[in-house]
């Protein structure tokens, strides 16, 4: 169950809702391009289904839709106690290639592939200065020897929970989907769809293969004035491997608001905020089992009739959560 919602989405919301009242009516609406293509990279979130943000609408009837998204994360996370040893030192990059088809006005259905490359990156040294000059601190990253590479987590009996080898452009996992249109405004500000998706995971977490997974996603978004409000609610079963039972929940939950304002009739700036429950239980440790939280930033729009992009920024908001220290993202998308 998610917990209430936190100060930055309330604060998001109320923005957005403050903007779009004095927005003046008469000035020409822009269709939305958000929000932003974002996910979390958290090797701990992921031994499961982790929701990307997409957009509610549909692909058009009879037209097909492809899209690649990078996301390049640096994750360090140090931590020991008498439940757990966590060390967490790597940079990944996740690459999405997703093709989805309108097969009506109600329905599109599509697939994609999630290849994944981790080791020990580059950005280390920068990352420990950026910290140093801003009086930050540097959770324990000077301690240990820069852009090396683990994902090991090991728990109070010594028993190895997560220990993933590092990986070039390995196919991480396999995911088909089929969006339904539940609503639709006459005057297009308004829009719900609902997703559901299977997830079929094609490598192991170190310790044993993953099992499949599914999840139930609500998508919908509304137009206040010239602000367009972006909201992504749903939950999924979390079965991972056997090995990993009596460490993991057996489902989780997660919600994602976003508030775009247009800046020109091609692009637009988009601020959102992500939550999702806890995957990991009985550590009593926040960094392993509180709820990952994320402030994501950018810009979204469109080149031409065809084709889409998005840039973003994603910082973990509070910084001691399972969320990954930051994501640098960028998508690309046509239609035919």
């Amino acid at each position: 169950m998610i917990c209430p919602l936190p100060s930055p989405i309330r604060t998001l919301v109320t923005a957005a809702a403050i903007v779009g009242s004095v927005a003046t009516p008469a000035r020409a609406q822009t269709a939305p391009f958000g929000p932003l293509t974002s996910e979390e990279g958290s090797p701990l979130q992921r031994v499961g289904y982790t929701p990307m943000t997409e957009h509610a609408d549909l692909a058009a009837p009879g037209a097909f839709t492809a899209d690649m998204w990078l996301g390049y994360s640096n994750i360090f996370e140090q931590d020991s106690s008498a439940t757990h040893l966590l060390f967490m030192d790597m940079e990944r990059l996740i690459t999405t290639a997703t093709v989805r088809y309108g097969v009506s006005e109600r329905l599109e259905v599509g697939g994609r592939l999630t290849l994944e490359t981790t080791g020990g990156g580059i950005l280390d040294p920068f990352i420990s200065w950026w910290h140093t000059h801003l009086h930050l601190g540097n959770g324990n990253r000077e301690r240990f020897p820069t852009d090396e590479h683990s994902q090991l987590l090991v728990d109070g009996a010594g028993q190895v929970r997560l220990d993933a080898p590092n990986r070039t452009f390995a196919l991480e996992d396999v995911r088909l989907f089929a969006k339904w249109r539940l609503y639709a405004s006459e005057d297009g500000s308004r829009f719900l769809s609902l997703r559901g998706v299977t997830r079929i995971p094609t490598q192991d977490n170190g310790v044993s293969e993953e099992r499949a997974d599914v999840a139930l996603i609500l998508l919908g978004r509304t137009r206040w004035g010239r602000v367009h409000m972006h909201g992504m609610a749903g939950g999924s079963t979390l079965r991972a491997s056997e090995e990993m039972d009596s460490m993991l929940r057996s489902q989780t939950a997660f919600l994602t608001l976003a508030a775009e304002y247009p800046i020109a009739d091609w692009v637009s700036g988009v601020l959102q905020y992500s939550i999702a429950s806890p995957t990991t239980q009985g550590f009593r440790d926040k960094e392993i089992d509180s709820p990952p939280m994320n402030f994501v930033f950018g810009l979204a729009g469109r080149l031409g009739a065809n084709w889409r992009w998005d840039a973003s920024f994603q910082e973990d908001i509070p910084p001691d959560t399972p969320a990954v220290d930051f994501t640098l993202g960028i998508r690309l998308s046509r239609s035919w």
